[in-house]
C-alpha cells in the first residue's frame, strides 16, 4: 500500500514537457487572440478547433497557423456581442507585437495590402502546382518550365513599380504552359486533379481572405469549365466575379484617371509649347535653330526685324546663302566639329560678326551658338543681337581717343606756344618799363620810342588773349553773332590802311580791289568779318618775305533780300604741303615745327576764323603751293541794307572835330585798383576830363550827394559794394540829376552773362578791360553831344528852328534808335521811311484780314501780327506792340474772331496818329540836316 502510494506521489511530481520557443510564439499568439474573444455563444466549436491546434506538432502547427489565425480573427471582428477591433487594427497589434512570425511566409502573406497578396496568392498557387506536377513528371527539361519555376520563386523587390494588370496575365500565361505541358505528359485528369488538390489546400488556409478569389484568375479555362464538385460553389464564383468587377472598376477609374492626367499633360504640353513660343517670339534677341545640314527650323520675330527677312521666307531652306562667305565656311566647320568631337571654338562662345541683308546694307550682331543633341540628329539654335549702334559708338569712341590724343598733344604744344608767345611781349614790357624806371627823361625822342614799344608789346599780348576767349567762346558755344547796318567799304578801306603800313615795312606790295557790284551797306557781324579779315591777313604778312598781298571783295549772288559776297586773302609767301593743308584749320597746329625758321603764333588763328565763317553759314577754303603763295577764300551771305548810300555814320568826324569837346565833362570814376585808378586819370587827364575816384560803390553813393556828375565809369567787381548793386541804388534814387547819370560799366569778364547783369542793374554801356581808348572815346563824345544837343535846343543857338515835336511825342519813343545809331538823324530818318514804306504795306494787308473776317486766315493774322509787332517796338510803340503780340496770341491758339476784332480796333484807332507822328518825325529829322 506505501509502494502505491509513493509511485502515486513520484508520477503527479513528473515535470511537463517543455515546449520549444518557436511553439512557444506561436501558442502566445492563439491565446493573445482568445482573450480578445468576449462571447460565450457558438465557441464550442471554435474551442475544440484551438484545442486539438495547440496539441498538434510544430510542423502542423505552422502549416495550419494561418487558417487558425483568420478563424478566430473572423469570430473576433464579426462574432463579438462587443465589437472592440475591426480586421485592420487586429492586424496593426498582431504586426506590432507579434511580428516575429512573419518569418513564415504563408502567415506574413495575410498582413500584406490586398493587391500585392493577391499576386502573391497566385504566385505561391502556381508554385505548389509546379512541385507537384515536378514530383510525378520527373526534372523539366522544358526551358520555359525551367524560367517559370524560377520566377515562381523570386520574391518582389518593389511591388510599387509592378504593373499589376500585366502582373496577372503574365501569371495566367504561366498557368497555361503548366498545365498544356503536364496534360501532355500525364493527361487531364491528371492535371486536373492536381489543380484541385492545391486548391484544395489553398481554400482551408486562406479562404476568409478577400483576395482569395483571385485564384480563379490563374486557374485555366478548360479547368474551370468541368463541372467539378471540389471547385468553387456558385457563391464563391459570385465572389469571385464581385472582385472582378470591382477590379475592373476600378481599372477603369485609373484608365479613366490616366486618361484625365494624360489630356492634363497634354494641355500642360500645349500651355508649355505656347509659352515656350510666346518666349521665342517677346525674346529681345533674335533666335534661329538649324540642322547639322544648316536647314532652318524656326525663326522668330527678332530675327526678322534684325535681318529683314520675313520667317515664310527661311522655314525649310538652307542659312548659309544668308551669311557671308567667310561666316559660311565657319558654320559648316564648327558643326561638323561638333557632330564628330562633340566641342567647337565656335559653340557656347561669344563672337561678334555682321551680316549683309537683302537689301544690301550690313548689320553687326552678336553671336552665340548652343548645339542640341537629340535622337535623330544635332540640332544647333543661335542668338544674337543687333549691336551695330555699339560697334558705331565703340568706333566713335575709338576716333573719339584718336582726336582727344591729338588735341591733348595740340594742347600741349599750344601751352608751349602761348608760354613763348606770352613772355615774349612781357619782357619786351618789363625790359623797356625797367629801363624807363631808371631814365631821367632826358632823351624825350628815345623814352617815346621805349613807350611805343610798351604799347605794341601789350596790345599784341591783348591780341593772344582775345584769341583764347574767342577759341574757349566758340568751343563752350557761347559766341553769338551780332547783326547790324554797318559800311561795308569804310570797313575793308579801314582794316586795309593798317596792314599796307605793315606791308610797306616789310617791303611787300599791298592791294585792296573792291568789285563795284558789292552794295556799301550790308546787316552782319561787322566786328567778326573784320576778325576774320584780320587774322588772315595778318597771316598773309607774317608768312610772305617778298612779293605782294592782296585783298579782294566782289559779289557772287544777289536777290531781293540777300547779297553774297566773296572775300579772298593772296600772298605771295612760303606755301603750305598739300600734305598738311586739311591740318591748318586745327586747334593748336602750326605747319612750322620748332626751329631756327620758326614763325611764331599761337595755332589758334585759322581754327577760330574758320568755325567765325562756319557760323555765319559759309566755309573757308584754302590753296597753296609750296614757295609760290595761298589763297585763302571765303562767301558770307548778309541781309541787304535799306540804307542809301549817302548815309554815313559821323562818329569818326566826331571824334576827329571835337577833341576839345570833352574837356568840360566831370566825370566818377568808380574803382578799386590803384594802377587802374592811376591809367584812367592820366587817359581822362590828357582830354581835360575831370576825373574823381572812389574805391568802392559806398564811397561813390556818398560822393554823388555831393557832388553832380556827367558821368559814372564804374567796375563791376569791388569790395564793400559790387558795381551791379551801386548802379541799382542810383537808379532808385528820387533825385533826378543822380538817377538820370549814365554809367559805364568796365570788367575783366567777357561773358555776357556778365555783361547783361550789368545792363539789368541800370548801367547804359559795357567795356571790357584792358579798356579801348577810341571805344571810351566814342561813347564818352556820344553822351555829350547829346549833352550838347540838348543845351542848344533850349537856347535856340546851334539848330535852327528845332520843332518840340522832336521830343514831345505822344505814342512814339525814338530813345532805342537814337542809342542804338548814336543819335544820327540821317540814319533815324532812313529807318523811320523804311516803317512808312513797308509797316504800312503789312498793316493794310492784316487790316483787310479783320475786314474780310475770314476765319481760315486766322494763322495768316498771327503771322502779320507777329512781323509788325517788331516793327512797332522799334520806334518804341510799346503799347501798341503789346495789343499785337495778344492779337498774335489769341490767332495761335484758335480764340473766336469777335475777340480778335475787339484787340484790333484799339489798335486802329491809334494808328492814324502813329503815322502822323512819323511823318512828322522824318520831317523834323530833314529840318536838321538842311
Amino acid at each position: 500500500m506505501i509502494k502505491k502510494w509513493f509511485k502515486t506521489i513520484t508520477l503527479s511530481k513528473k515535470p511537463a514537457f517543455q515546449k520549444n520557443h518557436e511553439e512557444q510564439e506561436i501558442i502566445d499568439l492563439i491565446d493573445f487572440l482568445w482573450k480578445e474573444i468576449n462571447s460565450s455563444f457558438n465557441t464550442s466549436n471554435l474551442k475544440a478547433k484551438v484545442k486539438n491546434f495547440k496539441a498538434s506538432p510544430l510542423s502542423k502547427k505552422i502549416e495550419n497557423l494561418p487558417e487558425m489565425y483568420l478563424f478566430i480573427e473572423e469570430h473576433i471582428t464579426e462574432k463579438n456581442l462587443k465589437k472592440s477591433l475591426d480586421k485592420k487594427s487586429l492586424r496593426s497589434i498582431i504586426t506590432e507585437k507579434h511580428n516575429n512570425l512573419f518569418k513564415y511566409k504563408s502567415f506574413k502573406l495575410i498582413f500584406v495590402p490586398l493587391k500585392e497578396q493577391e499576386l502573391k496568392l497566385c504566385k505561391g498557387f502556381l508554385s505548389k502546382v509546379l512541385c507537384k506536377t515536378s514530383k510525378l513528371v520527373g526534372s523539366y527539361n522544358d526551358s520555359e518550365i525551367l524560367k517559370i519555376k524560377e520566377y515562381l520563386n523570386t520574391s518582389y523587390n518593389d511591388f510599387s513599380t509592378i504593373d499589376i494588370i500585366n502582373e496577372r496575365k503574365i501569371l495566367l500565361d504561366f498557368s497555361n504552359k503548366i498545365f498544356l505541358t503536364t496534360k501532355n505528359n500525364l493527361g487531364i485528369n491528371v492535371i486536373t486533379n492536381i489543380y484541385l488538390f492545391v486548391y484544395k489546400k489553398h481554400y482551408q488556409s486562406y479562404h476568409l481572405l478577400d483576395s482569395f478569389s483571385a485564384i480563379l484568375n490563374v486557374i485555366p479555362e478548360e479547368i474551370l469549365s468541368k463541372n467539378l464538385i471540389n471547385f468553387p460553389s456558385k457563391q464563391q464564383m459570385h465572389k469571385m466575379l464581385q472582385k472582378q468587377l470591382y477590379s475592373l472598376e476600378e481599372i477603369n477609374e485609373r484608365l479613366t484617371r490616366e486618361i484625365i492626367e494624360r489630356k492634363k499633360v497634354e494641355e500642360e504640353l500645349k500651355y508649355s509649347e505656347h509659352l515656350k513660343t510666346i518666349i521665342l517670339e517677346t525674346a529681345m534677341d533674335g533666335i534661329i535653330l538649324v540642322n547639322s545640314l544648316g536647314v532652318v527650323l524656326n525663326w522668330n520675330k527678332q530675327a526678322e526685324s534684325i535681318l529683314k527677312l520675313k520667317r515664310e521666307q527661311t522655314i525649310g531652306k538652307s542659312i548659309y546663302p544668308l551669311v557671308p562667305h567667310k561666316l559660311q565656311e565657319e558654320l559648316k566647320r564648327s558643326f561638323n566639329n561638333y557632330i564628330i568631337h562633340g566641342r567647337d571654338e565656335l559653340i557656347n562662345k561669344r563672337v561678334e560678326t555682321y551680316v549683309k541683308r537683302l537689301d544690301g546694307s550690313f548689320v553687326y550682331i552678336e553671336l552665340t551658338i548652343i548645339a542640341i543633341e537629340t535622337k535623330d540628329d544635332y540640332l544647333f539654335n543661335g542668338f544674337f543681337r543687333d549691336i551695330t549702334d555699339r560697334k558705331t559708338m565703340d568706333n566713335e569712341i575709338r576716333e573719339a581717343k584718336v582726336i582727344a590724343e591729338k588735341s591733348a598733344k595740340a594742347k600741349s604744344i599750344f601751352l608751349s606756344n602761348m608760354s613763348h608767345e606770352i613772355r615774349t611781349p612781357l619782357n619786351v614790357i618789363l625790359g623797356l618799363a625797367g629801363i624807363l624806371q631808371k631814365s631821367n627823361f632826358s632823351t624825350p625822342q628815345v623814352d617815346k620810342k621805349n613807350i611805343a614799344g610798351i604799347q605794341f608789346s601789350a596790345e599784341n599780348l591783348l591780341i593772344l588773349v582775345n584769341d583764347v576767349l574767342d577759341f574757349s567762346k566758340i568751343e563752350a558755344g557761347k559766341l553769338t553773332l551780332h547783326n547790324t547796318n554797318f559800311d561795308l567799304h569804310e570797313l575793308i578801306t579801314n582794316i586795309s590802311r593798317g596792314f599796307r603800313i605793315k606791308a610797306d615795312e616789310k617791303g611787300l606790295k599791298y592791294t585792296m580791289l573792291i568789285n563795284e557790284s558789292v552794295p556799301r551797306f550790308i546787316i552782319g557781324d561787322q566786328l567778326r568779318l573784320n576778325q576774320i579779315l584780320v587774322n588772315l591777313l595778318g597771316n598773309a604778312i607774317k608768312f610772305t618775305q617778298t612779293g605782294k598781298i592782296t585783298i579782294e571783295v566782289k559779289t557772287e549772288n544777289t536777290n531781293n533780300k540777300h547779297v553774297t559776297i566773296n572775300f579772298s586773302v593772296k600772298d605771295t609767301g612760303v606755301g603750305i604741303p598739300k600734305d598738311k593743308l586739311q591740318d591748318i584749320f586745327s586747334s593748336f597746329y602750326q605747319v612750322n615745327k620748332p626751329g631756327k625758321n620758326k614763325i611764331e603764333g599761337t595755332g589758334l588763328g585759322l581754327s577760330i576764323s574758320k568755325q567765325l565763317i562756319e557760323l555765319q553759314g559759309g566755309t573757308l577754303n584754302a590753296k597753296s603751293n609750296l614757295k609760290t603763295g595761298s589763297t585763302f577764300d571765303f562767301s558770307i551771305t548778309y541781309l541787304k541794307s535799306k540804307f542809301k548810300s549817302s548815309v554815313h555814320r559821323k562818329i569818326e568826324t566826331t571824334i576827329t572835330e571835337n577833341n576839345t569837346a570833352l574837356s568840360d565833362l566831370k566825370v566818377l570814376v568808380v574803382e578799386d585798383n590803384k594802377m587802374n585808378q592811376f591809367f584812367i586819370k592820366q587817359l581822362f587827364s590828357t582830354w581835360g576830363i575831370n576825373a574823381h575816384i572812389a574805391d568802392n560803390g559806398k564811397i561813390a553813393l556818398e560822393k554823388l550827394k555831393n557832388d553832380i556828375y556827367d558821368l559814372i565809369l564804374m567796375d563791376i567787381h569791388m569790395p564793400v559794394m559790387d558795381g551791379p548793386e551801386t548802379a541799382k541804388e542810383i537808379r532808385q534814387s528820387k533825385n533826378d540829376q543822380i538817377n538820370k547819370i549814365p554809367i559805364i560799366a568796365c570788367s575783366a569778364d567777357v561773358f555776357p552773362e556778365s555783361k547783361k547783369k550789368a545792363i539789368e542793374s541800370g548801367m547804359n554801356f559795357y567795356l571790357t578791360k584792358p579798356l579801348s581808348e577810341k571805344a571810351l572815346k566814342e561813347i564818352l563824345l556820344s553822351i555829350q553831344s547829346n549833352s550838347l544837343l540838348k543845351t542848344t535846343n533850349n537856347h535856340n543857338n546851334v539848330v535852327k528852328n528845332k520843332p518840340d515835336s522832336l521830343g514831345s511825342k505822344k505814342l512814339c519813343d525814338l530813345s532805342f534808335l537814337k542809342k542804338t545809331f548814336d543819335d544820327d538823324p540821317e540814319i533815324i530818318k532812313s529807318v523811320l521811311e523804311i516803317f512808312m514804306e513797308e509797316t504800312t504795306k503789312d498793316y493794310g494787308i492784316l487790316k483787310n484780314y479783320f475786314k474780310e473776317k475770314d476765319y481760315d486766315k486766322i494763322e495768316d493774322i498771327a503771322q502779320m501780327a507777329h512781323k509788325i509787332k517788331s516793327s512797332f517796338k522799334t520806334i518804341g510803340l510799346q503799347k501798341e506792340a503789346s495789343v499785337l503780340e495778344k492779337i498774335e496770341h489769341l490767332a495761335k491758339n484758335k480764340a473766336e474772331f469777335t475777340i480778335l476784332i475787339k484787340h484790333f480796333n484799339k489798335l486802329n484807332k491809334s494808328y492814324p496818329k502813329i503815322v502822323l507822328e512819323v511823318k512828322q518825325f522824318i520831317k523834323d529829322l530833314s529840318s536838321l540836316n538842311i
